[in-house]
């Protein structure tokens, strides 16, 4: 921690690979994102009030997943963590989010449903992390995904869920964020924003865009496209990295 604070969360650059960008900057961006998203949720309480025990359960475990990742990104910004290590604590991510009855819920097999859950949160944090080198692309991305997602539970008449107010505490925090990461950036989000960011959509995307709330019926396809389409850009950039990588 001393380390990290000494740096201001700014890598060695022999021991970071920059994909686009060769300018060593802060990457403190998501330590604001973290603070309004438990500000968000304690203004929620204060206002609404849950409606069951499940959306409770459901919201501790976003919680739970985000704060781990967090924690996780906030590690690898001060220390470079060893990716093994990275790998294993997305996947524990993904693992507290399926235990906490927030899963991509499409096959009659419930196996399936975890798995592609698994790598839909793995695959979007690591999504998020690849994009934070190049100045504001990722939080405009991130910009347009919460605004679907708002648009979506808009559609739903979602209008006071914890989950609005989280969305939209989302949105003030990457607007904000977005005049010091515009071109040229005064700092990242590092991975202390890209993986909270990255565990903190793919739970909201499950909740309300793969399992919409919504009377009517929606066919896999369907279920598939609205994600996919969301998620278009880090989609296409990481399989375009993994492609160029195997290539070499």
């Amino acid at each position: 921690m001393l380390r990290f604070v000494k740096t201001l969360g700014i890598r060695n650059d022999k021991e970071t690979v920059i994909r686009w960008s060769d300018q060593v900057k802060p990457a403190l961006g998501g330590l604001s994102f973290y603070i309004i998203f438990l500000l968000s949720i304690t203004l929620h309480s204060f206002i609404f009030s849950y409606s069951g025990s499940a959306i409770d359960f459901q919201i501790t475990g976003i919680v739970g997943a985000t704060s781990l990742g967090f924690l996780m990104g906030l590690s690898d910004d001060a220390y470079n963590t060893r990716p093994i290590l990275k790998f294993l604590t997305q996947v524990l991510c993904a693992f507290i989010l399926i235990y906490s009855h927030t899963y991509i819920n499409i096959f009659e097999n419930d196996i399936f449903n975890y798995l592609l859950t698994v790598i839909w949160v793995v695959g979007l944090m690591n999504s998020i992390n690849m994009l934070d080198n190049m100045d504001g692309i990722t939080t405009i991305v991130a910009i347009i995904i919460s605004s679907t997602i708002v648009a979506i539970m808009l559609m739903n008449k979602e209008t006071d869920s914890v989950g609005m107010t989280i969305v939209i505490g989302l949105l003030a925090a990457l607007l904000g964020f977005l005049y010091f990461n515009w071109n040229p950036s005064k700092m990242y989000m590092g991975d202390t924003g890209s993986q909270y960011l990255g565990v903190l959509l793919a739970a909201l995307s499950i909740k309300y865009l793969w399992n919409p709330v919504t009377t009517e019926e929606f066919s896999i396809s369907r279920q598939f496209l609205i994600p996919i389409i969301s998620f278009i850009i880090p989609i296409v950039d990481t399989t375009t990295v993994v492609i160029k990588r195997i290539s070499n």
